[in-house]
């Protein structure tokens, strides 16, 4: 699975880039695609060559994806992304391992939490941030390296076994903190506790004449 979250925009020859890697790998894959100032041109490539010679083993997604669903899904084995947060910890969560591309902001050091700390993830090789509103030119990262990521992601021989068991197993301690009297259930439950007594407390004093 392929997303690289709200704000990254790539241009058509990163694009082209990403794609031919996807395609050379010969597995099955979801790409969520935003085109940027290039739109007309991106839709072009999709449609022309490329959509025609992955459409057997490809869905490619022009906007908003069910992205929680998607990550979900027991036949997802791994998931390409810009690192944010949000997407990082759906990620964790769904026991999904990661191939990380960030772009700019706190992404790096998700990135390195990921790679490094929990060791479920492999870095595509960014080194410098994209910020928005920038524009990117040219590629950033090679079809061979993007290639290479993923088989390293997908397969990876013992290295590649142990991320996965790991991810797997961090899914589920996320799971059973979710679930009722887990950690983050019992939290989100005195949170909301603390404010509706806070809530009768404001209203009683209000009623005070």
């Amino acid at each position: 699975y392929v997303s690289f979250g709200t704000l990254v925009r790539f241009p058509l020859s990163q694009v082209v880039e990403i794609g031919m890697a996807l395609e050379a790998t010969r597995r099955p894959f979801i790409w969520v695609v935003k085109a940027g100032v290039q739109k007309a041109e991106v839709e072009e490539w999709l449609a022309r060559g490329f959509g025609e010679r992955t459409r057997e083993r490809a869905l490619i997604i022009q906007g908003w994806a069910p992205q929680v669903s998607i990550l979900s899904h027991p036949s997802v084995g791994g998931f390409l992304t810009h690192c944010g947060w949000n997407s990082s910890l759906e990620a964790i969560a769904a026991g999904v391992p990661m191939i990380t591309w960030p772009g700019f902001s706190d992404q790096f050091l998700n990135e390195r939490f990921t790679v490094e700390a929990l060791r479920i993830a492999v870095g595509v090789g960014v080194e410098e941030p994209l910020w928005p509103g920038n524009k990117m030119s040219d590629v950033v990262i090679t079809r061979e390296e993007v290639e290479k990521a993923v088989e390293r992601l997908m397969d990876g021989g013992e290295e590649g076994e142990e991320r996965r068991r790991r991810a797997r197993e961090l899914g589920e301690m996320a799971r059973t903190a979710m679930e009722a009297g887990g950690s983050s259930h019992t939290s989100l439950t005195h949170l909301i506790d603390e404010v509706m007594l806070l809530t009768q407390k404001k209203m009683h004093i209000s009623e005070i004449p």
